[in-house]
């Protein structure tokens, strides 16, 4: 049986497009378009296919589609179970060796259980591809993920502004997180040198970055509003409770449990077998995310376009997009964001059947002279790394640029913070601005 669609190598969109269109290319590599790639009656041709293919699996769905997800559910509820029993229990084994082994597993169960969680189920549930099953808690207004950012919080940043402005600066803030530069169109600063540092902490720690994601973005999306409090704090409330029972669970209640069953030893095991998992969580949710988002050909956007059509929101979610090759288990370990293209065009749809639609999205790109970026995961992550190495260095005109205006905008920006950064005491100060913001307004 096939599990993978046939490979349809990644084209570079220089070569696609013609120079004598309204796309303006800054560099030959990482690309920055602006205004619509294809004649608007092109466009429409394309979305009608796709909402045609959209309807016909949408009207597919049934009990085989309700039974896949709640196996997933299943398989994430047990695993979890095994494995914290076993990390518990590696603290009583007779010798290093057996605690050694017993640790080892119990920490590659917690760590898959982990990722099925947060990809498979909780991603995908919370994006409402399962609304349909009207299932009590298996929906976008119920389920909650195993990580530290709400539910609410990931889907205002992530639903609705990443997938509705996808690839836009100034309106995507997923381009970069606002940690990492990742085009030209993001000014340089010096900070940027670290770009390899800054993004190797952001893939250990990314449940964290996710949780304050939005209070970032909020916080600057309201800055001007007088119900900008009301707002940032029920937002800040939610996130730190989310941030208490997390900590909580994996970092204080199952240790303590496991210790008083079973031994010091046993609390010990578990602690370190939990941090471990969870920042393999990290670095898997990180790879996948930015292998889909940062490869050579991801294109980024200047602006949207007032009069974009449906076709030229799906053009734009397959320009902004990349796909990862891989086996059936591996896909189904990414949240099926391996077909990131197609979670793009119909980030609703049961992502299980991102899969077999996969040769008829190529066929359609294909018939309309569109790019398909797909790759193997160590290609595409390398292309991710090289990216990020490359945006850490200014170009001529960008140092230049930054040394003319470094006196002036450096005491304008420090006299700015100065004035309206909130205050916050004690060790507090030493936080990032972003924590110290959700801080203030808890």
């Amino acid at each position: 049986m096939r599990l993978l669609p046939p490979i349809f190598t990644a084209q570079s969109a220089v070569s696609t497009f013609s120079t004598d269109t309204n796309i303006q290319s800054k560099q030959k590599l990482y690309l920055t378009l602006t205004g619509a790639q294809l004649p608007k009656d092109q466009s429409d041709a394309l979305a009608d296919e796709l909402n045609t293919l959209y309807q016909s699996v949408m009207d597919s769905l049934g009990s085989d589609d309700a039974r896949y997800i709640q196996r997933v559910h299943a398989t994430v509820v047990y695993s979890e179970i095994i494995s914290r029993g076993l990390l518990a229990a590696a603290g009583r084994m007779p010798s290093k060796r057996s605690l050694v082994a017993t640790w080892l597993l119990g920490t590659s169960l917690l760590s898959f259980s982990k990722i099925l969680n947060n990809m498979e189920l909780g991603h995908n549930v919370m994006h409402g591809q399962y609304d349909w099953m009207q299932h009590p808690y298996l929906n976008s207004q119920k389920f909650d993920w195993d990580i530290v950012c709400p539910a609410p919080l990931w889907q205002h940043s992530h639903n609705y502004l990443h997938h509705t402005f996808t690839n836009i600066v100034g309106r995507d803030h997923d381009v970069g997180y606002h940690l990492i530069r990742v085009t030209d169109e993001q000014p340089w600063a010096p900070s940027d040198r670290y770009n390899l540092f800054s993004t190797m902490v952001l893939a250990l720690g990314f449940e964290w970055a996710v949780a304050f994601h939005d209070i970032q973005i909020s916080a600057d999306e309201y800055a001007d509003s007088p119900q900008l409090t009301e707002i940032m704090r029920p937002k800040s409330r939610g996130l730190f409770a989310k941030i208490a029972r997390q900590v909580g669970k994996d970092h204080i209640a199952f240790p303590t449990i496991a210790g008083l069953a079973l031994g010091r030893r046993s609390t010990m095991t578990t602690l370190s077998g939990n941090i471990t998992a969870n920042m393999a969580r990290n670095l898997w949710t990180w790879a996948v995310i930015f292998c889909g988002h940062f490869t050579d050909q991801a294109h980024i956007y200047t602006e949207l376009d007032t009069n974009e059509s449906k076709g030229d929101w799906y053009i734009r979610q397959i320009l902004g997009s990349s796909n990862i090759q891989g086996s059936k288990l591996f896909h189904i370990l990414t949240g099926n964001l391996s077909h990131q293209i197609e979670h793009h065009i119909f980030p609703d749809m049961p992502a299980n059947h991102y899969v077999r639609i996969s040769p008829k999205v190529q066929a359609i790109c294909r018939k309309y002279n569109l790019p398909y970026n797909t790759g193997r995961f160590g290609r595409q992550l390398r292309q991710v790394i090289g990216r990020i190495r490359h945006f850490s260095k200014p170009s001529a005109e960008e140092w230049q640029a930054y040394l003319q205006s470094q006196a002036s905008e450096s005491t304008h920006a420090a006299k700015e913070e100065q004035d309206d950064a909130p205050v916050i005491r004690g060790l507090g100060k030493h936080l990032p601005p972003v924590m110290r913001q959700a801080l203030f307004y808890l």
